[in-house]
């Protein structure tokens, strides 16, 4: 029977020959093997592991997120802490001496192993090489946390640093409190409901990345909910390219829409001369025929122009996420954006990005470079709201018009798509007075997902 194997967690293979020198001295028949820090939950799925050794500290990670991440996998697998702080409570046994070769630590490692009866003590089955494998190779975002949002296993991604292993997200990454606070809302839907968080969408302003995220519930061998498994992935390129060809589509459309606007103007104007013409001539007659099949095509292209995909689909989207995704687009240095709380609501992501880079926009237009911009949710929908002039124009709702604009440079079609993709929703828009002064346009009777 081979010997039991004892995990050492080192940067360097020197510290694993100083260790296992101090086990034969003592006469303990076991193999020291090491593993460095990033890599110990992977080694832990393809080794069979009669103990864990585990530093104080190794490198940029705490030897305590370690072995606390190890016992997640591993409830019963005997870790020993070494180092002159070690102090982990009774779960964890400790020595605290930071030499390798101490008698107390030999002697520790000799006792846990006589009493190793455990899964990490048994060969990797084929299905923990697969996970291993997909761990240590996948480019995307793997992980697996438990009950208490704490990462169990973490792939070395450019997403998530290795150093995360063991601690929760807020923990250890650099990004903004909204999209912290709605990862966690998702982790703790599916820790506590039981329920997939598929495909959701992420943007973090502070790592500037575009995020899809899938979040399934993890049920252990007792078919107990022991935590939950993840996947998210950098899709910053594919937004960037959606989002230049969404700019482009919109361009299109204002275009289309402005040269029928103007184009009915033109022949409201032919039809009135026409009809003060009092000659019955066949010539009359045509022109007349050719002014009404005119005004057919003109309102043929409005109602193209005024149309969104017919791929009308509505997923569940924080808003938060929506809202820093469109703003990150506009590249506005002056102008100053805040999400005020959060919500879950379903809509189709395209129409409701477009639907919110026209109102983030109409608020920069009208309230110039350094306006300050809201954006928060209320009990039936959210509102945006920014610190500019404000609307002055009676009734407001005239704002909503196909081809009303208060500046000349302005198409005037803005606030009329925008309105159109609300109906389409089934959503109410409104306009009215914000506290600061400026304009606050209000999206009510939103679907949240069941």
């Amino acid at each position: 029977m081979s010997p039991p194997t004892v995990l050492l967690i080192a940067v360097e293979t020197a510290a694993g020959e100083q260790l296992q020198a101090a086990l034969e001295q003592a006469a303990i028949d076991a193999t020291v093997e090491t593993t460095k820090p990033e890599c110990v939950d992977t080694t832990l799925l393809r080794t069979a592991v009669g103990c864990l050794v585990v530093p104080v500290t190794c490198g940029d990670m705490a030897g305590g997120h370690m072995a606390e991440a190890a016992t997640g996998l591993y409830p019963n697998l005997p870790i020993i802490m070494y180092g002159s702080e070690a102090d982990r409570g009774d779960h964890i046994q400790t020595v605290a001496d930071d030499d390798l070769g101490s008698p107390e630590l030999v002697a520790a490692i000799g006792a846990a192993l006589e009493n190793s009866e455990t899964m990490a003590t048994r060969p990797a089955s084929r299905p923990e090489t697969i996970l291993a494998t997909m761990f240590e190779r996948n480019s995307e975002h793997l992980y697996v946390k438990d009950t208490d949002r704490h990462y169990l296993l973490l792939n070395d991604s450019s997403y998530a640093p290795p150093e995360l292993l063991g601690r929760r997200d807020e923990d250890g990454l650099p990004a903004g409190a909204t999209y912290l606070d709605a990862a966690r809302g998702d982790d703790l839907q599916v820790i506590n409901d039981g329920t997939d968080i598929l495909d959701i969408h992420e943007f973090s302003p502070s790592m500037g990345k575009h995020l899809r995220t899938s979040k399934v519930p993890w049920y252990d061998e007792t078919d107990e909910l022991a935590g939950l498994i993840g996947i998210t992935q950098d899709i910053t390129e594919q937004k960037e390219r959606e989002r230049l060809l969404r700019q482009q589509n919109e361009r299109l459309r204002k275009v289309a829409l402005l040269a029928a606007h103007e184009l009915r103007n033109e022949l409201q104007v032919s039809t009135g001369h026409l009809s003060q013409v009092e000659a019955d001539d066949e010539h009359i007659d045509a022109v007349e025929q050719s002014i009404g099949r005119l005004s057919g095509i003109v309102d043929k292209v409005v109602s193209l122009a005024s149309s969104d995909s017919p791929a009308f689909e509505p997923e569940q989207q924080w808003l938060s996420t929506v809202v820093w995704d469109v703003w990150s687009s506009l590249s506005l240095e002056a102008a100053s954006l805040e999400v005020t709380s959060d919500r879950r609501l379903l809509a189709d992501a395209e129409s409701m990005r477009l639907f919110l880079e026209i109102l983030l926009s109409n608020a920069v237009e009208h309230g110039g470079t350094d306006v300050a911009i809201r954006v928060g949710a209320t009990s039936t929908g959210f509102f945006v709201a920014d610190d500019g002039p404000g609307v002055d124009v009676s009734p407001r709702e005239r704002v909503f018009e196909a081809g009303y604009a208060s500046e000349k440079q302005n198409s005037g079609f803005g606030l009329y798509i925008a309105n159109r993709i609300a109906k389409e929703h089934g959503w109410s828009l409104s306009v009215d007075d914000s506290e600061d002064g400026g304009a606050r346009f209000t999206v009510t009777d939103v679907e949240r997902p069941d």
